[in-house]
C-alpha cells in the first residue's frame, strides 16, 4: 500500500464481532476469522474498529488484527461504551491506541472498561450503561495517560447523542477542554437541519464518519453511506490525524483523479542510477539538506518532460542534467492522463523524448498531449523581473490555450517580401522606360547616317529577320512565364486530398452521395486543367522548336548577308554596328512594351501588399484576443493579482529595435519617440515608405536622415517585415505594478497566482519558499496548496517544513548525496510516518516549529 504516498481507504468505525451479544454467527468456528476478514475485504474496508458493547476481548482482537494485516487491513481496538447523558444512555465509541493500551501483551482496555462498570451487572447488554457521563468517563480515561479518541455512535438514532440530549447539554459538554481534545467525530449523520443546529450549539465542527454496526458477517460494511479517510500509514496516529483534519482527510466517497499526473519516475545511469520516485497525484515535497540533490532530481524530471528552462539559466541547467544523467543516462516517466490512459516517456541524454502508449506503440506526439500544460519554475524564477518575463510567465500559464500564430505570420511575411520585391521593380519601371527611350533616341540618331547612305535598304532583310527573332524570343519568354505560373498554382497533392469514395457515413449517406456526385464533376474539371497543362507544355515545346527554325533560317543567310556587306564597301561606316544597333533598338522596343504592361499591375500589387499587411495584423490580433480571453479567465480565479494586455503595446521594445535598425542615420531620442507614436511596428513604416511615398516618415525624418533610412529599408525590408512589436503585458498586485513590489512580494504574488491556475495537470517548483517569510508561507501559500492540490499534481523541492507538514503532503521524499559513491539516494515516505517526521525535524528549517503549529491546530501528534 501507499506506493504513491497517502491514499483514501474506507473507514468503518463501528464493527461488532461474535463476542458481542447482538452478533450472531452460525458457521464453522474454524472459519470464523477467515470469513470475517473476507467480508471486510469484499466491502473494501481498509481501516476498521472493533467496538463491542461495553466489552473488549483481547484474544479475539489479536486474531482478527493478525488476519486483517495479511490483507492490508488495519483493525483498531475499541469499545461501544454506554454512558449516562441527558435523558438516557448514549452510545460512545472509544478508539484506543493499541501501542499504548495493549503494550507488551497487557490488556489495559478491558481493565478500564471493568473499572467503569464496577458494581454493575451484565455490562455487555446493549441497554446497560456505566452510570457516568461522558465528561467523567473522559477524565477517568485521561488519568491513565494513554491515547484514545471518541466517536459518538448513530447520533440521530436511539441511544445517540443528538437523540438523547438537549441542545443545552451538547452546548455545555462541547465547551469543556477534555471533550474538545478527545471527541473527534459523529457517526451516521443524516439530517442536515439537525447537523446545522448541533454546529450552532457547539460553535465548531468535527468529522462525520460511517460504521456499518453489523449484527452478522453478512452485514459487515453494509449501509446507505460509506466513509473514506486519507492516510499515509496503517496506524492509529494516521487515523486520528485524519479525523482531526477532517476537512482535508475525511470523505463520503472515493473521488477519482480528474487531472493527468506522473505515476512513477525511474532513473537509469548516472548519479541517480536505479533510483525510483513514485509521486502522489497531489502534493509531493522533496526534502534534504542544501546540496543533497533535490534540484538535480527536479531538473531531470523537467528534462524528461521536455520542458525548456528559462533562458538565463539555460546553460547551467543543461549542464546540470548532463552531470546527473551522464553519457547514455536515461529517465523514464510513467504518466496517467486525464482519461486514465497510461503512457511512458523515455528520454536518453541528448536525445528527443520517446512516448510509448499502454499497448507498446511508439507515438509521434509532444509530451504536452498526454499531460496538460506542465509548469516548471526553478529557483528564483518567480522573483525575477527580467526583460520580457511577463510574456514568458503568461505563455507558461496559458499553455495550449493560445495557438501559436508564428507559422501563419511567417507565411504572410514571405508573401509580403516577394510582393514588395516585385513592387520595387515596378517602382523602377518609369525610370527604366525613360532610360530605354533615351537609348533609342541615341540609336536612331546613329542609324540616321546609315539611312542617308542607303544601307538600311540594302540590309533590310537582315534587319527584319533580327527584329523577328527578337519578337519571337520575347513572346516565347512571356509564354514560358505564363505556363510556369499556372503550373505552380496547380498542385496534384491537393487534388489527391479530395478523394471521398472510401468514406462512408453511418447517418448521412444520402447527403454524401450528393457530395460524391459534385466532386466527380469537380475532379473532371481538374482533369481538364491537367490535360490543358500537358497541352500547354507541348505547345511551349513546339514554340521553342519553331524559334530554333527561325534561328536556323537566319543562320543560313549568313553568306548572303556577308555578300551584301562586301558590296556596300564603305570604309566610313561599320556595317556590323548597324546590325547591332538595329537589334538593340528592336529589343528595347519589346522591353518597353513589356514594362508598360507591368506598370499596369502596380495598383493590383499595391492592393495585394495592403491585403497581406491586413492579413498579418488580423493574425496578430487573433492571437492577442486569444491571450485576452485566457487572461480574463485567469483574472477570475483570484482578485489579488490581475493581468492586462495591450495590442502591440510594448513601445520600449519597438524603440529599441528601431535604434538598432536605423543606427547611424542621425536620428535623436526625440525622433525615435515620434516614430514610436506615429507607427505601431516596422511593417507600418515599410507600408508608408513604399505605398505612401514615405509621407509620414518624411514628416519626422528629414534630409540626410531620411535618405539613410530609405537605404536601410530598401536593403533590409525582408528582415524588417519579420519584426513584430510585442504586446504589452502588465501584471498588477493589489493595484500596483508587480515590478514595483519587493522581491518577496513579487515571489508571493506569482506563486499564489500560479497555484490557482487550473489548466495545468502538473506544477513543479524548486524551493517555492525562497524570498518568502514563514507567515506568508503558512497563511497564504500552504492554504492555497491544500485547497488546490486535488485539482493538480504538485512537486516541490523545499527547505521549509511548513510546506510538507502544514500542507499535509501526500508524499514526502528525502534526497541524500553519497559523496563517496558520487550518487544521490531517494527515500520515500508520507507525512504520517515516523521516519518522515524525524527527517523533517532533523534536516528542515523550522521542522519542530511546523509540527508544533500543526499540533496546536489539531491537538494531535505528540513529538
Amino acid at each position: 500500500m501507499f506506493e504513491n504516498g497517502s491514499e483514501l481507504v474506507r473507514f468503518d468505525c463501528h464493527l461488532h464481532t461474535q463476542k458481542d451479544k447482538e452478533f450472531s454467527y452460525d458457521g464453522d468456528q474454524d472459519w470464523y476469522i477467515s470469513n470475517y476478514i473476507d467480508a471486510l475485504k469484499t466491502a473494501g474496508i481498509g481501516v476498521g474498529v472493533v467496538t463491542n458493547h461495553n466489552k473488549f476481548d483481547f484474544d479475539e482482537y489479536k486474531q482478527i488484527k493478525k488476519a486483517a494485516h495479511k490483507k492490508d487491513i488495519l483493525i483498531l481496538p475499541g469499545v461501544e461504551l454506554s454512558v449516562k447523558e441527558g435523558a438516557g444512555a448514549v452510545h460512545t465509541i472509544i478508539v484506543f491506541n493499541p501501542d499504548e493500551w495493549l503494550k507488551n501483551g497487557e490488556d489495559h482496555i478491558s481493565e478500564v472498561i471493568s473499572a467503569l462498570f464496577l458494581g454493575i451487572d451484565d455490562p455487555g447488554n446493549v441497554n446497560t450503561h456505566c452510570g457516568k457521563d461522558i465528561t467523567t468517563c473522559i477524565r477517568e480515561l485521561n488519568q491513565l495517560n494513554k491515547d484514545y479518541f471518541v466517536i459518538f455512535a448513530h447520533v440521530e438514532q436511539q441511544s445517540g447523542l443528538w437523540k438523547e440530549c438537549r441542545g443545552s447539554v451538547i452546548t455545555s459538554i462541547s465547551k469543556r477542554p477534555e471533550f474538545r481534545e478527545r471527541a473527534l467525530a459523529f457517526q451516521k449523520v443524516r439530517t442536515y437541519e439537525t447537523a446545522k443546529k448541533v454546529r450552532e450549539w457547539m460553535q465548531y465542527d468535527i468529522a462525520s464518519v460511517e460504521g456499518s454496526d453489523p449484527k452478522n458477517i453478512e452485514s459487515i460494511g453494509k449501509g446507505d453511506k460509506e466513509c473514506y479517510i486519507k492516510i499515509g500509514e496503517m496506524s492509529y496516529d494516521a487515523v486520528k490525524y485524519a479525523l482531526r483534519d477532517f476537512a482535508n482527510r475525511v470523505f463520503s466517497k472515493k473521488h477519482s483523479i480528474s487531472h493527468g499526473y506522473i505515476k512513477e519516475v525511474r532513473f537509469v545511469g548516472g548519479k541517480l542510477d536505479g533510483q525510483v520516485f513514485s509521486p502522489s497525484a497531489e502534493l509531493n515535497t522533496l526534502i534534504g539538506i542544501r546540496g543533497s540533490g533535490k534540484s538535480s532530481v527536479l531538473e531531470v524530471i523537467r528534462y524528461g518532460l521536455d520542458i525548456e528552462p528559462a533562458k538565463p539559466d539555460y546553460d547551467y541547467k543543461r549542464d546540470l542534467v548532463k552531470s546527473v544523467l551522464s553519457s547514455g543516462g536515461q529517465v523514464e516517466i510513467d504518466i496517467v492522463d486525464r482519461h486514465n490512459h497510461n503512457y511512458t516517456i523515455k528520454r536518453i541524454l541528448e536525445e528527443r523524448p520517446t512516448i510509448i502508449d499502454e499497448t507498446g506503440k511508439v507515438l509521434s506526439i509532444p509530451v504536452k498531449t498526454i499531460i496538460n500544460n506542465p509548469l516548471y519554475f526553478g529557483q528564483k524564477d518567480l522573483a525575477l523581473t527580467r526583460h520580457g518575463y511577463e510574456l514568458e510567465l503568461l505563455n507558461r500559464i496559458v499553455g495550449t490555450g493560445v495557438q501559436d500564430a508564428s507559422e501563419d505570420i511567417g507565411r504572410i511575411i514571405k508573401q509580403l517580401s516577394l510582393s514588395i520585391g516585385k513592387y520595387q521593380e515596378i517602382q523602377d519601371i518609369p525610370s527604366r522606360i525613360a532610360d530605354l527611350s533615351a537609348r533609342n533616341e541615341e540609336l536612331l540618331h546613329k542609324l540616321k547616317i546609315y539611312k542617308e547612305k542607303g544601307v538600311d535598304e540594302k540590309l533590310r532583310k537582315q534587319t527584319a529577320c533580327n527584329e523577328d527573332l527578337v519578337k519571337v524570343n520575347a513572346t516565347y519568354n512571356s509564354a514560358k512565364m505564363v505556363f510556369e505560373s499556372i503550373k505552380e498554382s496547380f498542385s496534384k497533392e491537393s487534388v489527391e486530398e479530395l478523394s471521398f469514395n472510401a468514406y462512408e457515413s453511418e447517418f448521412n449517406e444520402d447527403i454524401l452521395a450528393e457530395v460524391r456526385a459534385i466532386l466527380a464533376h469537380f475532379l473532371g474539371r481538374i482533369n481538364d486543367i491537367s490535360e490543358t497543362l500537358n497541352a500547354l507544355q507541348q505547345y511551349l515545346q513546339q514554340l521553342s522548336e519553331t524559334k530554333k527554325k527561325l534561328e536556323q533560317r537566319i543562320d543560313s543567310l549568313k553568306d548572303e548577308f556577308a555578300q551584301i556587306k562586301r558590296e556596300i564597301n564603305d570604309d566610313s561606316i561599320d556595317i556590323d554596328s548597324y546590325i547591332s544597333y538595329q537589334r538593340q533598338l528592336a529589343f528595347n522596343n519589346e522591353e518597353m512594351k513589356r514594362l508598360t504592361v507591368m506598370l499596369k499591375d502596380k495598383e493590383l500589387l499595391q492592393s495585394n501588399i495592403k491585403s497581406l499587411l491586413d492579413e498579418r495584423n488580423t493574425a496578430l490580433r487573433k492571437e492577442f484576443l486569444a491571450y485576452k480571453d485566457c487572461i480574463s479567465s485567469i483574472n477570475k480565479t483570484q482578485s489579488e493579482l490581475s493581468i492586462s494586455i495591450d495590442f502591440k503595446g510594448n513601445h520600449d521594445e519597438f524603440k529599441s529595435r528601431l535604434k538598432g535598425a536605423f543606427k547611424g542615420s542621425g536620428l535623436g531620442e526625440v525622433k525615435y519617440e515620434q516614430l514610436v507614436v506615429e507607427f505601431q511596428d516596422f511593417p507600418a513604416i515599410i507600408e508608408d515608405y513604399y505605398l505612401e511615398n514615405g509621407k509620414r516618415l518624411k514628416s519626422i525624418c528629414t534630409g540626410n536622415s531620411f535618405v539613410k533610412i530609405a537605404e536601410r529599408i530598401e536593403e533590409s525590408y525582408a528582415e524588417y517585415l519579420g519584426i513584430s512589436t510585442p504586446n504589452a503585458i502588465s501584471i498588477m498586485y493589489h493595484g500596483k505594478d508587480l515590478s514595483r513590489h519587493s522581491l518577496g512580494q513579487r515571489a508571493s504574488a506569482l506563486i499564489l497566482f500560479i497555484l490557482t491556475q487550473n489548466d495545468s495537470d502538473l506544477i513543479i517548483i524548486d524551493q517555492p519558499e525562497d524570498d518568502l517569510d514563514n507567515q506568508v508561507i503558512y497563511k497564504e501559500l500552504v492554504q492555497t496548496i491544500k485547497r488546490e492540490k486535488s485539482k493538480m499534481q504538485f512537486i516541490f523541492a523545499t527547505h521549509n517544513a511548513n510546506i510538507p507538514v502544514l500542507g499535509d503532503a501526500e508524499r514526502v521524499v528525502k534526497i541524500e548525496y553519497d559523496a563517496d559513491k558520487d550518487r544521490f539516494q531517494i527515500f520515500q515516505g508520507t507525512i504520517d510516518t515516523g521516519d518522515t517526521h524525524k527527517s523533517i525535524v532533523d534536516i528542515m528549517e523550522g521542522g519542530e516549529e511546523a509540527f508544533k503549529r500543526r499540533n496546536d491546530i489539531y491537538t494531535s501528534w505528540q513529538l
